[in-house]
């Protein structure tokens, strides 16, 4: 039977299971305290893009996210790109490829945010903010679509001047539009005062989410961009931004430490070998009751008897056996070659029981005397027969 060691580490166990359970909370517990003032397309508060994002998938257009470089690359395969208030300014290169993006017919819907931020993007489309509106709900002026104009929610937004003929107010005074679509190229460019109409909390608002999806031209099967570039998310791809970036993405990375670390700890010894358990033969029924019958077989086998008694005797003589002639030794020794004689031929043919015991009592007994003899040698073919 073999005994089960004992394990080296007896909390290891308990102590991984509390810490995957612990990590498993904190993933499928939502936030306490959500993140409102992050306007990017991870983050799930007021200000977020999530739920915008998710939207655009669940009305056929193909949503992805740019992180880490290469802003310029991103935006080539891409149909419409938005920018919900960035809070990271842009390059000159970068400009020079979001204008280039728009001319060759992609859409652009841009949130401000940010004045510091938004000033390059602005100045490049021929507008400059201006003034401040408080919250309040605007009706579309020129409606983006053939149907009546929508009513949409802005929030505290920024008023937006034009000098461009082929810029239009789409939401607000005509001075000092909150929202404005322009035609650059071949592709319009819809910027908002305010990121309002297109956050978590704002689609929800008046007629927010259809503005949002006119104005970012979805339909099935186009290719949406959100740019997390300009919210701090260089990390080099989407996977790595989501990860590292988010606290569901470290909850995912801590469960996995910890199964990793459970796997290399009950795969590779740590500290001593343990000894070897022991292990303890335990016979069958069938195997001992063979034994059993080996040896009731072996006691009616009475030449192995007789060979058995022949090299003790032998034993008990020794090599020499130190006689004098004419002595006592001289008698002990002639008994002696005429035992071993009789137990040599006893051993090589069955003799009857009676024979047998009367040759046993015979050795028994000069045994006992052999051993208070005087020496005397006895020939060595005595011995060896």
């Amino acid at each position: 039977m073999r005994v089960a060691p004992r394990s080296r580490h007896p909390l290891l166990l308990p102590a991984a299971v509390v810490a995957v359970g612990a990590a498993l909370v904190i993933l499928i517990t939502p936030a306490a305290a959500p993140n409102n003032s992050d306007p990017s397309s991870y983050a799930t508060g007021r200000s977020g893009t999530w739920a915008l994002y998710h939207l655009e998938a669940s009305l056929g257009a193909v949503p992805t996210r740019v992180t880490g470089s290469g802003f310029g690359g991103a935006l080539q395969p891409a149909d419409t790109l938005v920018e919900a208030a960035p809070t990271v300014s842009f390059t000159k290169a970068q400009v020079v490829d979001l204008l280039r993006f728009v001319r060759l017919g992609g859409t652009l819907l841009y949130a401000v945010g940010s004045a510091a931020v938004d000033a390059p993007i602005l100045a490049a489309l021929g507008l400059t903010a201006s003034g401040a509106y408080p919250a309040g709900r605007w009706r579309e002026a020129f409606p983006l679509a053939g149907h009546a104009p929508l009513l949409v929610e802005m929030g505290p937004a920024v008023g937006l001047r034009y000098s461009g003929a082929t810029a239009l107010p789409l939401l607000g005074p005509v001075s000092a539009p909150v929202a404005v679509v322009e035609q650059l190229g071949r592709g319009r460019a819809v910027v908002l005062g305010s990121e309002a109409p297109i956050s978590n909390a704002g689609l929800r608002q008046s007629q927010n989410g259809l503005f949002a999806v006119l104005a970012s031209g979805t339909r099935p099967g186009r290719q949406v961009v959100f740019d997390e570039i300009h919210h701090g998310y260089s990390l080099g791809d989407g996977a790595a931004a989501l990860l590292l970036g988010t606290p569901l993405g470290l909850a995912a990375i801590l469960v996995a430490v910890v199964v990793m670390l459970f796997l290399a700890s009950r795969g590779r010894r740590l500290g001593r070998a343990l000894p070897p358990p022991e292990l303890v033969s335990v016979r069958t029924t069938e195997e001992q009751l063979d034994a059993l019958a080996h040896l009731y077989a072996r006691t009616s086998d009475r030449r192995a008897v007789a060979g058995r008694y022949l090299a003790e005797l032998k034993a008990s003589a020794g090599p020499e056996l130190g006689r004098t002639p004419g002595g006592r030794g001289t008698l002990l020794a002639s008994e002696l070659n005429r035992l071993l004689g009789d137990l040599e031929a006893a051993s090589r043919l069955a003799v009857e029981p009676k024979r047998l015991t009367e040759l046993a009592r015979r050795a028994d007994s000069l045994e006992h005397r052999l051993a208070g003899a005087a020496p005397a040698p006895i020939s060595p073919e005595v011995i060896e027969r």
